[in-house]
């Protein structure tokens, strides 16, 4: 779903729409230029400046348009749980859009002060991701 909302003309993620929407708010930076393939170093260098240039500083969720989403983290117990929430977020989205019907954002202000309280708290995220890590089978020794 996140890839979907990239193949619209708005390319990414509207963070004023739903709770699990709002934890990205001022977090998201937009590619919105297509180049193809990233088959060289230097259309790597080109996202990380869109994702840390001057207007999009310390962005850790990029919307790559007509290509995907990239998620960064502190730990990749954080960038999981971004992940995961972020296409939940999309799918919600997606399927509101899908309607026709109005969408009804929230003052960005809120929107924020949500951002701020999830972010204050990501013990959740690193529980989420111990408790996945546990569902996987121990590894087997190399013969």
């Amino acid at each position: 779903y996140a890839t979907a909302l990239t193949l619209t003309s708005d390319v990414a993620l509207d963070p004023t729409l739903s709770q699990n929407a709002m934890r990205y708010m001022g977090r998201i930076a937009i590619d919105a230029q297509y180049n193809g393939l990233a088959l060289d170093d230097a259309e790597g260098e080109r996202i990380a400046r869109t994702m840390m240039g001057n207007e999009n500083a310390n962005k850790d969720v990029a919307f790559l348009a007509n290509h995907g989403v990239i998620v960064t983290g502190h730990s990749i117990a954080h960038a999981y749980d971004d992940l995961y929430y972020l296409e939940r977020a999309c799918l919600h989205q997606v399927i509101a859009q899908s309607t026709g019907r109005p969408l009804k954002p929230v003052d960005a202000k809120l929107a924020a002060h949500v951002a701020a309280q999830i972010q204050g708290e990501r013990e959740q995220s690193d529980l989420f991701f111990e408790a996945l890590r546990r569902l996987l089978p121990e590894p087997q020794p190399r013969r």
